[in-house]
């Protein structure tokens, strides 16, 4: 029995698989962040820069009797909004780890290898190049570390059948261990001053969301209250926001309360009830059959975990909302020759050029390398070195993750900020170029077949 729908829903149910399949695509999320990026910077370089500064510098707030609370469009943005993408990175690094690419020993030891030398590499090259040109802004070493994964993978994406799956799950699985260790560094390297009080606040709600993981509570509600608490308990302990989003993260359960098998048998029960020739009106009228179906929903709600609903349903307002939201009110800035120029004469640009397109793929070669000669990993046969090397170059795509530890290193009125900025672009530019032709032209797949 089919239910007769209005033309009008027809029409929409028609467009809606098509338009949710463009909204939930790679490359639609990641022209999100170029499109953001494009309008900041042409903002910033016309006769709008004021209109720009003011939207970046409008305050938002709260009035609460005679107190007002408010935070600048810029601050709230950069230390409230940004703390749900490392809730959502921090839901994605528990699952890897859990079930995914992080759990098989042999996979991490490779990965983590590649992972290393990807971050030390770079941040060591920084370090000698910048004070090889006297720079005295070396706090900056942290920025080539981290890889920007949604651009990356676009490029892949871009790829298509080229690059094969396990390239791309390498790929992902070294861009999860940079942002852990982008993660440490945030927390001990970018935090200055550390109140006790706040963070033993912080310790005693992490207790507290851990207790409602044990005791099988998973209503989303209580764990955005607690986690929204510990936010500030976080803040004001000195420790950066965005902290507090991976530490709600590593407590939301990761279980589900009913086996498959169980799940089967329940879903059958169900079901088999329910008449076959039950008029529509039967799910309205009938508090049988209503009650039946939401049963079923029920069941669902048991069958899969917390952790992966609301990874799911945090990706695309991350996508599509804050990260664009976080380029564009960070990336807006002047362009011009002198500020090109410092890329390549200033400490700071310099170092972060060299050590996001030279020090990434030398560095995640070189963890490999390392890890296949003392017989520590092994590498799968789809990943040869030419083939790495692309992989390498796309992960020097630092962009958001950089641009975010860029803004803890420097002073936001230091023009070392700026110019790091205008590096970090002109840099992961140029490494989606080396990494999409390095992977377009590579022919390891031919010559093996040939050999």
């Amino acid at each position: 029995m089919t239910i007769d729908k209005p033309a009008l829903e027809r029409t929409i149910d028609r467009l809606r698989e098509p338009f949710a399949s463009f909204i939930k695509a790679q490359t639609t999320t990641s022209g999100f962040l170029l499109l953001a990026l494009f309008a900041a910077l042409a903002l910033a370089n016309s006769p709008l820069a004021d209109h720009y500064e003011a939207i970046r510098h409008f305050r938002i707030g709260m009035v609460f009797g005679s107190q007002e609370v408010s935070w600048s469009a810029l601050h709230l943005v950069n230390d409230g909004l940004i703390a749900l993408f490392f809730v959502l990175l921090g839901l994605e690094v528990k699952r890897e780890l859990l079930a995914g690419e992080l759990k098989d020993r042999q996979r991490v030891r490779l990965l983590l290898a590649a992972a290393l030398g990807g971050m030390v590499v770079p941040a060591s090259l920084y370090v000698l190049i910048h004070l090889g040109m006297g720079g005295d802004q070396v706090q900056g070493w942290g920025i080539p570390m981290a890889t920007d994964t949604a651009l990356a993978i676009a490029v892949l994406a871009a790829l298509g059948a080229r690059v094969p799956r396990t390239a791309v799950a390498f790929l992902v699985g070294v861009a999860i261990i940079d942002d852990i260790g982008a993660i440490i560094v945030i927390a001990v390297v970018y935090t200055e001053q550390v109140s006790l009080p706040a963070l033993a606040a912080s310790a005693l709600l992490f207790s507290v969301l851990m207790t409602f993981n044990r005791a099988g509570l998973r209503h989303p509600v209580i764990y955005a209250l607690a986690g929204v608490m510990l936010w500030i308990a976080i803040v004001r302990s000195g420790v950066h926001a965005s902290i507090a989003g991976v530490v709600v993260a590593i407590t939301v359960p990761a279980r589900p309360r009913i086996a498959p098998e169980s799940l089967k048998r329940k879903v059958h029960g169900a079901v088999d009830d329910m008449p076959d020739d039950a008029p529509p009106e039967a799910v309205l009228g009938e508090g049988k059959t209503h009650r039946k179906i939401a049963k079923l929903e029920s069941l669902a709600q048991v069958a899969t975990t917390p952790l992966r609903r609301w990874e799911d349903g945090l990706e695309l307002p991350v996508a599509l909302i804050v990260l664009p939201l976080f380029v564009f009110m960070n990336a807006g800035l002047p362009v011009d020759s002198d500020g090109l120029a410092q890329i390549l004469t200033d400490p700071v640009g310099l170092g972060v050029v060299v050590a996001l397109i030279v020090g990434k793929p030398a560095g995640l070669l070189t963890g490999i390398f390392i890890a296949e000669r003392c017989g520590w990993a092994t590498r799968p046969e789809a990943l040869s070195w030419r083939r790495l090397f692309g992989i390498g170059a796309l992960a020097g795509i630092g962009f958001t993750m950089s641009t975010f530890i860029a803004n803890l290193a420097f002073d936001p009125a230091s023009p070392a900020l700026a110019v790091a900025k205008l590096s970090i672009m002109a840099a992961s530019t140029i490494a989606a170029i080396a990494g999409y032709c390095a992977l377009r032209f590579d022919r390891s797949d031919a010559d093996a077949d040939t050999a």
